[in-house]
C-alpha cells in the first residue's frame, strides 16, 4: 500500500510541473516546464510537450521571451530571431550543464537545492 501512495505522489508532482498553454488557434497544449532563465536582461522560460504535440518532437526544448503585456499580465513570446534563439539555448544548455556538475556546496548555481546558491 505504502508502494502505491509512493507512486500516486511522484505523479502528483511531476503533474505540478505541467502547464497548459493556448496556441494561436485557441487549442490548449501541455507541456512540462523545464527552466526559467535570465539571459542579457530577459527573461526566459523553457518548456518540452507532456503530449503529442504535431509538430514538435517528444525531447524538443521550446523556448519563449516572458513579457508582460499593457495590462501587466505575464505573458509568454515567441522567439523569432534565429541567432537569439541559438545563444538563450546554448546558455540553457550550460546551466543544465553546471546543475549536473553541482555537487551542492558551489557559487555558480541556479537551482534551488543548492547549498551554495548565491543571494
Amino acid at each position: 500500500m505504502s508502494e502505491l501512495h509512493e507512486k500516486q505522489n511522484l505523479n502528483e508532482e511531476e503533474l505540478s510541473d505541467i502547464v497548459e498553454l493556448v496556441d494561436d488557434t485557441g487549442r490548449v497544449l501541455k507541456f512540462y516546464h523545464i527552466a526559467t532563465m535570465d539571459y542579457k536582461n530577459e527573461g526566459y522560460a523553457f518548456f518540452q510537450p507532456a503530449e503529442e504535440i504535431e509538430g514538435a518532437e517528444e525531447d524538443e526544448v521550446i523556448i519563449f521571451r516572458l513579457a508582460e503585456d499593457d495590462k501587466g499580465d505575464e505573458v509568454l513570446l515567441p522567439v523569432e530571431d534565429e541567432a537569439l534563439l541559438d545563444e538563450v539555448y546554448e546558455e540553457f544548455v550550460k546551466m543544465m550543464e553546471e546543475e549536473d556538475d553541482c555537487d551542492g556546496d558551489c557559487d555558480c548555481c541556479h537551482h534551488e537545492d543548492c547549498e551554495g546558491k548565491e543571494d
